[in-house]
């Protein structure tokens, strides 16, 4: 989502959360909703700035896509029209299937901690099939001897949607997201300056293209039903 031209940061983020929030979280079949709000755009990477120029973005939650449908169709577009009021209504969505390499420890459940969210889109050349082989089979395991993180997800891009229309890779190329997490700042500078990201950095160049990365801060607005 990108905020209204005349809004500050403070009422987009106000307004999402308390007004559009509630309208939202009233889905049917919903397991959990987050807002993400950017705090910093980063650039800890060699490669091309991808497509994803955003100011946050709602992480909403289904059991499967039929459900996410049926919860989009119960709002009767109330959701919609009420996104205009607070940010751009050029509103484009990405369905993600998650897969989680590093579960978040039980004992930081609840906790503040520091987002970094990825978007990657594929390298000249690399097919959707070798994208996936190269990011889940190879690119997980390298990712996991850096340093410092807590949580690493690998969230795989399973449709793209434009007004309520899926639309093809060409037209929004996001292939993957990735979310990571971490205690402190002290942990992602570790991180972001270690030899075995570089290694990673390195490896990653070969099937990824463009990546946008960005630092947020996590609103729960609905929370995780049973």
């Amino acid at each position: 989502m990108q905020k209204k031209e005349d809004m500050s940061m403070e009422e987009f983020k106000d307004y999402w959360l308390n007004v559009h929030g509630p309208i939202a979280s009233a889905m049917a079949n919903l397991r959990q909703y987050d807002q993400h709000v950017v705090v910093d755009r980063e650039g800890h990477n060699s490669l091309n700035q991808g497509p994803v120029i955003i100011d946050g973005y709602s992480e909403l939650q289904f059991d499967s896509y039929g459900d996410m449908l049926e919860g989009v169709e119960s709002l009767h577009g109330e959701g919609a029209n009420d996104v205009p009021l607070f940010a751009n209504p050029h509103c484009q969505i990405l369905v993600l299937a998650k897969r989680t390499v590093i579960k978040i420890p039980e004992y930081l459940r609840g906790k503040k901690l520091i987002q970094r969210v990825s978007f990657l889109s594929r390298a000249e050349g690399v097919s959707s099939e070798r994208f996936v082989k190269e990011w889940w089979n190879v690119h997980d395991r390298i990712a996991q001897t850096i340093p410092g993180c807590v949580g690493y997800n690998q969230d795989l891009v399973i449709d793209r949607i434009d007004g309520g229309v899926s639309i093809p890779y060409e037209e929004l190329p996001v292939e993957g997201v990735v979310e990571l997490w971490f205690e402190t700042q002290e942990a992602l500078d570790e991180f972001c300056t270690s030899p075995e990201f570089a290694r990673a950095s390195a490896h990653a160049a070969e099937f990824v293209g463009a990546i946008n990365t960005y630092l947020t801060e996590t609103y729960p607005v609905a929370l995780p039903s049973a």
